[in-house]
């Protein structure tokens, strides 16, 4: 590792809102962002870092208005607007825009919060926080929305807090805190709370949380059981904060953007896991020109060797929170206190009798959990005592991801301002090491060259460039660019997947890609020492598989109390030899052909349940009787269809249809004897709900299977010989002798949901 690096650079000229270009070439094999995980939901991990500090220090004899430092023209936060700037791209359609601040806005946070309105200010957030909760980041993106124009509303999950976006006539939810974004049975539209609430398998089929989490659906299940409202919804999102990035650097005066973290941050909890604290000086020329900068004149003006007077006030004001500082100090011949305020109306002292060379240290004056401030008021009282020294020393706190970092090789840096002349000097200071090599690109293998995969569960295979205890970074997309993924599902750390430690990643479930639709892919590397390679060319492929069927519905005919699904083939896609009819009792369900564990939460002791295979059926046409008393196969609550081609290749499944309920499926008997006990157990169509998060108390998240039908049942006609069980459905009949005619009976059933069946028959006793 070599010793600090520096580059100093003097901008010294005379011109209206200045812009200057400098180079700065960095060294070595590796810098901050190369030993980064990509950002996800939790704090992200990071082992070094190449960057120490830059410092811009205004050495002339005017004050400069905000001036700022910008590394190849990213991170130039400074309002909502031009953060608009860098995110959005002319000619974006209303979809592109709500997508981009998405993607935007959930690379550049982590899972933390100060438990203040502080973080709902995105400029506040991105520049001095760099975290949100769910809370504080559903305003941080609607912030962002809606200055850009678009439409928004508050989303109604339980224990969580989204905004829904609105283009192209619907709403649509981009969570940024668990980076969900839902697509639809059509892999294109991104759904919003009402869809993912009706049908939690497209919830299940995506991936929450980001991509430093597991691929485990199990996970997913979980954060669809957070939508459950499906009736209206209203309501809005005030923009929060006005907040800029503002600065005035004063003769004498420097703005440091440190990498370190120094232990002072604000917020009313334990410490972020990850921030950083740069530092604001201020050694003011002690002349007659201090006045400038004080809010009360000098009762003495300078001898040359200090300021005399007798009280002195200045303001403190900068775009960061201040979270702790010092005063260094030559004061004399006599003693003066030293206060501190932030209204100006309220003084603490912080030392009396302040005399001779002085250190005042004022951390317990920002401690974490007072309110945050950006600007204060220090104030020195005595009588006739003369300032012969003064320094101010103030720590910030700063986000990681907003400070204008070098990387390896050459950085294009940009000092603005928006004054009339400047000298300012910027000095950039970093390490350089040789001691790491990063891994060489992967080398697509398969599929690549726009082959066509039988399937829609391709197998991303590559040259392996790193050992077992490495890892490899792969992305898929539609676009040939890869500007971004085609959903969080297609983003992944191979090392949260089953295939860990292997140069291949598997698409987890049919039907996410679409056929004849063309995909391409990347992959990156990163070895033991936690240092990624540089991504590998891009390669393409389209999957041959059919599409997904359309149109699903069940008519009833209830003459004959028979249902039938109906479906419409995709025209996308092979065609379809036969199709396969799945139903489940659960809301929301996935196919399987095999038993599947789904999560139950308190539903259950082990808080999952194994649930059956749910094929029912497989067809050649595009109808099927599924609801009936004569099925052996059927009758289920809910279905859905996949097409399968003559290669046996799956689509994946449909939207469901909903059986009406309850409804009951047996069959009532024609004719009984007398004298004899007749049981006959009547079934009925129910559903068992879906898994669903509600409150208990000050316990949230509290998961079970709820929603489900409770069935009773009611006996509305009968002759006296006939019994039914109201919990049960088990119908009993007793008839004696006498009791042979024909006798009318009517059952009715109710689901505890509104839905009712009746069901009456003619009953013939025989003798």
């Amino acid at each position: 590792m070599t010793e600090t690096q520096r580059h100093v650079q003097r901008v010294d000229c005379t011109c209206a809102c200045l812009a200057a270009d400098y180079h700065v070439q960095v060294g070595g094999t590796v810098d901050g962002a190369s030993l980064r995980d990509p950002v996800g939901y939790g704090n992200y991990s990071q082992s070094w870092e190449n960057n120490l500090w830059t410092r811009m220090a205004n050495t002339g004899t005017q004050a400069v208005v905000n001036p700022w430092i910008h590394v190849d023209g990213q991170r130039h936060w400074h309002s909502l607007e031009d953060i608009l700037e860098e995110v959005l791209d002319a000619g974006m359609s209303e979809a592109d825009k709500a997508r981009a601040i998405w993607d935007f806005a959930r690379t550049h946070r982590y899972h933390s919060t100060t438990a203040d309105d502080e973080v709902k200010d995105t400029v506040k957030m991105l520049n001095v926080y760099g975290y949100t909760l769910c809370w504080d980041e559903a305003y941080t993106v609607s912030n962002l929305w809606q200055a850009a124009g678009l439409k928004i509303r508050r989303g109604l999950p339980h224990g969580h807090c989204t905004t829904e976006v609105f283009y192209d006539d619907a709403w649509h939810l981009l969570d940024s805190d668990e980076h969900l974004m839902v697509l639809g049975r059509d892999n294109e539209t991104i759904v919003g709370e009402s869809e993912i609430s009706r049908d939690h398998d497209l919830m299940k089929r995506s991936h929450a949380y980001g991509v430093l989490s597991q691929q485990d659906r199990t996970r997913s299940e979980d954060a669809a059981s957070l939508f459950c409202h499906a009736g209206g919804r209203s309501g809005s999102r005030p923009r929060i904060g006005d907040h800029d990035m503002s600065l005035v650097l004063r003769p004498g005066e420097a703005l440091t953007w440190g990498w370190q973290n120094q232990g002072r941050y604000h917020g009313y909890g334990n410490p972020p896991p990850r921030f950083c604290n740069g530092t604001l000086t201020w050694s003011p020329p002690l002349d007659a020109t201090f006045a400038r900068w004080t809010q009360h004149d000098l009762s003495a003006s300078s001898d040359g060797s200090g300021l005399t007077a007798d009280s002195l006030t200045w303001k403190l004001q900068y775009p960061y929170v201040l979270v702790g500082g010092r005063l260094q100090l030559d004061l004399g011949p006599t003693a003066a206190s030293i206060e501190l305020s932030r209204d100006g109306s309220s003084w603490t002292t912080v030392t009396d009798g302040a005399c001779g060379t002085t250190t005042v240290d004022l951390n317990e004056h920002f401690t974490n959990d007072t309110p945050a401030t950006y600007a204060v008021l220090l104030r020195l009282t005595g009588s006739g005592y003369t300032l012969r020294h003064l320094q101010v020393e103030l720590t910030l706190q700063m986000a990681p991801l907003s400070l204008p970092a070098l990387h390896i090789g050459d950085n294009a840096a940009t000092y603005t301002d928006a004054s009339a002349s400047r000298q300012i000097e910027v000095t950039h200071a970093w390490r350089e090491r040789q001691d790491l090599t990063p891994p060489d690109a992967p080398v697509p293998e398969s599929p690549v060259g726009g082959a066509v995969v039988l399937g829609s569960t391709p197998t991303l295979c590559w040259s392996a460039t790193c050992g077992p205890d490495g890892d490899y970074h792969v992305r898929l997309g539609t676009d040939p660019q890869l500007l971004r993924v085609l959903s969080p599902v297609f983003e992944k750390l191979v090392s949260r997947t089953p295939t860990r430690g292997q140069p291949r990643w598997t698409v987890p479930e049919a039907g996410l890609l679409n056929p004849d639709t063309p995909c391409y892919w990347q992959v990156r590397a990163r070895n033991r020492d936690g240092l990624w390679g540089a991504w590998s060319p891009t390669a393409a492929f389209t999957v041959q598989a059919p599409g997904v069927p359309l149109s699903v519905r069940l008519d009833m005919d209830w003459e004959s109390r028979r249902g039938v699904l109906h479906w419409q083939p995709n025209p996308a896609g092979t065609i379809p030899q036969h199709f396969e009819i799945y139903g489940s009792d659960e809301r929301g369900f996935s196919v399987s052909r095999q038993a599947y564990v789904i999560v139950t939460g308190d539903s259950d002791p082990e808080g999952k349940r194994t649930m059956p295979a749910n094929l029912l059926q497989e067809t050649r046409q595009t109808t099927a009787a599924v609801v009936g008393a004569d099925l052996a196969q059927g009758n289920c609550a809910f279905f859905r269809v996949v097409a399968v081609d003559a290669a046996g290749i799956r689509s994946g499944p449909s939207d469901y249809a909903e059986a009406p309920r309850p409804f009951i499926t047996t069959a009532p008997p024609q004719n009984i004897a007398a004298g004899v006990t007749t049981t006959i157990p009547l079934r009925t169509i129910r559903s068992i709900g879906d898994l669903r998060a509600e409150s208990d108390g000050p316990r949230r998240y509290q998961k079970a299977i709820r929603d489900g039908d409770l069935v009773s049942f009611v006996l509305d006609e009968g002759p006296e010989f006939v019994e039914l069980d109201s919990t049960s459905g088990t119908l009993t009949l007793r008839p004696e002798p006498r009791h042979a005619s024909t006798h009318t009976i009517t059952v009715r059933v109710r689901n505890g949901q509104g839905g009712v069946d009746v069901m009456g028959f003619d009953l013939v006793v025989t003798a």
